[in-house]
């Protein structure tokens, strides 16, 4: 009896030393082994050349991609065995696949106005809404700020 698929995630490293253009059938040859081994590939995400963070066969880059797909558990056994004898793949990993779900935000109650009748629209108007001020307020305004000024620094000629 077969158990129910379960869903996967491999990583790869590919070797820097095969051409880009090769890449892609590296990542072709994961997903054929996925496949013989009777699982069903759900997302490939093509390599792309990545410095490594420590040397590995006196490599400092390769290439890194990965796929999801769903297996059943007894067949995930096969995958690792004929990735060992794919010279190009530096490195494998095979992790369970973690679906987050997006993050749900509850309002606070705070945010919410506490009764049907009360308006949530800005008690004071914005700077835009405010009328400007006429030609003769602006006089006025500009003429008490000289006699500040006046008093403050004194005027011209006291001295």
């Amino acid at each position: 009896m077969e158990s129910e698929a379960k869903r996967y995630e491999i990583s790869y490293l590919v070797s820097p030393n095969v051409a880009e253009d090769d890449v892609v059938r590296v990542a072709g040859i994961v997903t054929r082994v996925i496949e013989e081994a009777k699982g069903v590939v759900g997302h490939i995400n093509e390599p792309k050349k990545r410095r490594l963070a420590y040397p590995m066969y006196k490599h400092r880059f390769a290439y890194f991609g990965y796929t999801t797909f769903q297996i059943s558990p007894s067949q995930i056994a096969e995958i690792p065995q004929k990735l060992r004898f794919e010279k190009e793949i530096i490195r494998h990993l095979i992790v369970d696949e973690v679906v987050i779900p997006p993050r749900q935000f509850a309002f606070r109650a705070s945010w919410q106005p506490t009764e049907a009748g009360i308006s949530t629209k800005r008690e004071t108007p914005r700077r835009e809404e405010r009328p400007a001020p006429s030609a003769e307020e602006r006089a006025k305004a500009i003429e008490h700020i000289d006699k500040r000024l006046d008093e403050i620094l004194g005027t011209p000629g006291e001295q």
